[in-house]
């Protein structure tokens, strides 16, 4: 799988050359997430793990100008790359947004080797995982899916319970308000093998720690856009009682404007200037 997508980026690098375009044209290339291998006894990607393994994508990026062959230890987070993008194209914007520009590291520079990146994942309400988590896998305990699809629906959805990461270059912080919270300290121990969160001997890098998650989850929390949409707000659909209330803020496909049709639904095609009913939002009209 590795060589393969090594290869389908090539090809795409060498379409590029082939077309003159690759003196000019600024690439980034990264992951969604990780995967254990046989890491840790598991298989695939876990909602509710953190691990490096999992977290800590690869991104490499070439820029025209940039520094060949350079390496950065700094941490970074995916949403750089849209800042990056807006810098190299000499967009000024003020939308509010919590990335930063790779442009120093691109042209040879080292980056903010003190700087904390962040990531999140895991469930706290069915809502999160039902529909379209784990519930579609076989109830089959020789399957490959299966432990995960447990842990995943255990709990009414909650078995994999949310967190939130922060991480520098030598401590690591997974905080689950309703699991078992991590604190490694990477420099001795980066494999993620002994969890500190409960030592004392860690206490004052756990508080430094779990600060500035706090301090982070207040700055980047419910933003307000700098602009209102145009549009306005919908109209009033109608007085409120237990339906309208259903309708509005909890649209279920299965019985809003759906149709049986022998033993499937049918879902009548919204227009498409409908964006309410294109979301699934019912009640107004």
């Amino acid at each position: 799988m590795l060589s393969y997508t090594d290869w389908c980026f090539g090809e795409l690098l060498k379409g590029m050359e082939t077309l003159g375009v690759a003196d000019k044209t600024a690439i980034f290339f990264s992951s969604d997430h990780g995967d254990f291998a046989g890491d840790y006894g598991l298989i695939e990607k876990w909602p509710g793990g953190a691990d490096d393994i999992l977290t800590r994508v690869p991104l490499y990026a070439r820029i025209p100008g940039g520094a060949k062959g350079h390496v950065s230890r700094a941490p970074v987070q995916t949403a750089d790359i849209m800042e990056t993008m807006l810098a190299l194209a000499g967009i000024q914007t003020d939308w509010v947004r919590f990335g930063q520009s790779l442009m120093p590291q691109l042209l040879g520079g080292e980056g903010e080797l003190s700087r904390r990146v962040y990531s999140e994942g895991g469930f706290s309400f069915r809502s999160e995982l039902f529909p379209g988590g784990s519930d579609h896998v076989s109830d089959d305990p020789r399957g490959m899916y299966w432990p995960r699809a447990q842990e995943e629906m255990a709990g009414n959805g909650t078995g994999s319970p949310k967190w939130v990461m922060m991480r520098n270059l030598t401590s690591k912080l997974v905080y689950r308000p309703k699991g078992t919270s991590e604190l490694y300290d990477l420099q001795n121990d980066p494999r993620e093998l002994t969890n500190l969160f409960s030592s004392l001997g860690y206490a004052a890098l756990k508080a430094e720690m779990m600060e500035g998650l706090s301090s982070w989850l207040v700055e980047t929390g419910d933003v307000p856009p700098l602009r209102h949409d145009p549009r306005g707000m919908p109209p009033y659909p109608h007085p409120l009682n237990q339906n309208s209330c259903t309708e509005l803020f909890q649209p279920d496909p299965s019985r809003d404007g759906m149709e049986h049709g022998g033993d499937r639904l049918v879902v009548p095609e919204p227009h498409s200037s409908d964006y309410l009913a294109l979301n699934g939002v019912g009640g107004f009209s």
